[in-house]
């Protein structure tokens, strides 16, 4: 299908595959940034105050109540100064901290008689703590308590921690994963919105695709009765045409002005819809009368087509194309470029056509004979620049093969071309 062709679909194409990577690119993002572990540490030697409320990451306090401390020389000989510690850890850091341990360092070395709220492993003056399963998730801004009994040889200070733990986002969170939402509803709708003009305008493409097929064969019908009337310009209109149309592209013409002219070189002879077959047909030489009549169909023709607008100036080529570049032609006796160009092509055309071609008061031309006649009258009957673009089409053959294709009217009658 032509809707998915062309720039304008590749342009959709290629900003839906940006987007839907720049989507896997973001949750590829969320999901590392999520299984990632992260570390938050407080060491005394290197900060004096340990983290805080409004410190934006997790951190641990520590409390011992004065009615919790105690002696124990008995069983504790080497290390007799015993409490209850109370640790609270508060995760203020973004989203739910999971999966996390804690290793708190003390002033001193230590035993550990009980805990609580899950285990820990000691080594010297360091606690490993690894909360029960059902507390190593903590939500944004929630306390986590756990304690311990513990021994050591005088009171305990904190003096550094490591918390580790994985800090999960979640996608929903993340300003850019609207803004993608948004640009991915801008392309709905703008793909939505391409792909209703593109079939508003192929239902147009098709509508004028069949109105110039109407114009073409109204046209084409036209023309046939026009070279119906006379037997030895059966095709006549439709070389012409297509010589016009050849000399037009090798000239840089536009494809729109290309058509137009094919148009109007097959409407050129439209007047002598109104010229008498007995004088069209006549094997003899005309009178002065009927020469003059003849010349007529030159008006007559653009009578004919002066309601027909749909394409500009058709009637040019009917009206001119009987002028001459040096002004000494009809019916307007117009000279050099004062002759419309299209006009002035068809001229040349039609010439060639009517000097290749059988006719009822002579033969045809062959083809050195044509191009002696294009090159003298250059700059007397024909434009001195579209000349030499006629001679290279009979030169390279195309004009052969537009008469192999289309017919010589001398092949439709029977009679040979000389």
């Amino acid at each position: 299908m032509k809707l998915f062709k062309g720039k304008t679909f590749l342009v959709f194409l290629l900003t839906a595959i940006g987007l839907i990577a720049a989507f896997i690119a973001l949750f590829l993002y969320v999901a590392s940034v999520s299984m990632a572990d992260r570390t938050f540490s407080w060491d005394s030697k290197k900060t004096a105050t340990p983290p805080g409320e409004g410190s934006g990451v997790p951190y641990v306090t520590m409390s011992v109540p004065e009615e919790k401390r105690w002696l124990d020389f008995t069983n504790h000989t080497a290390a007799p100064v015993g409490a209850e510690y109370d640790f609270t850890m508060i995760n203020e850091g973004t989203g739910m901290l999971e999966g996390w341990t804690l290793d708190m360092t003390f002033n001193e070395n230590l035993l550990i008689d009980s805990f609580w709220n899950g285990t820990y492993e000691v080594n010297g003056n360091t606690i490993h703590f690894t909360p029960d399963k059902n507390a190593d998730f903590m939500k944004h801004l929630e306390p986590a308590t756990f304690g311990a009994v513990i021994y050591s040889q005088k009171d305990l200070e904190l003096v550094g921690y490591t918390i580790k733990g994985r800090l999960p986002i979640k996608v929903l969170d993340l300003p850019v994963f609207y803004i993608l939402i948004v640009l991915g509803l801008v392309w709905i709708v703008a793909f939505f919105s391409y792909i209703v003009s593109f079939a508003r305008v192929s239902r147009l493409q098709k509508q004028r695709e069949r109105d110039l097929l109407i114009i073409s064969q109204s046209i084409m019908t036209f023309t046939n009765f026009i070279d119906a009337k006379d037997p030895y310009t059966k095709g006549h209109s439709v070389r012409v045409a297509q010589y016009s149309m050849e000399i037009a592209k090798r000239m840089g013409f536009s494809e729109d002005k290309v058509q137009d002219l094919y148009y109007e070189a097959l409407l050129h002879d439209a007047g002598k819809i109104g010229i008498p077959d007995a004088i069209l047909t006549k094997p003899g030489k005309l009178t002065n009368e009927e020469y003059a009549i003849i010349k007529t169909h030159t008006t007559i023709g653009s009578e004919i087509l002066s309601n027909f607008t749909t394409i500009p100036d058709i009637k040019d080529g009917a009206h001119y194309h009987h002028e001459r570049y040096d002004g000494k032609g009809y019916p307007s006796g117009l000279k050099g470029e004062e002759i419309p160009l299209n006009a002035r092509i068809i001229c040349v055309a039609d010439s060639y056509d009517a000097m290749s071609s059988h006719r009822s008061y002579r033969k045809s031309y062959d083809n050195e004979k044509i191009l002696e006649e294009l090159r003298d009258n250059a700059m007397t009957q024909f434009d001195p620049e579209i000349v030499p673009i006629m001679i290279s089409m009979i030169e390279d053959g195309f004009t052969e093969k537009i008469r192999a294709e289309f017919g010589a009217e001398a092949d439709y009658f029977g009679a040979p071309v000389v």
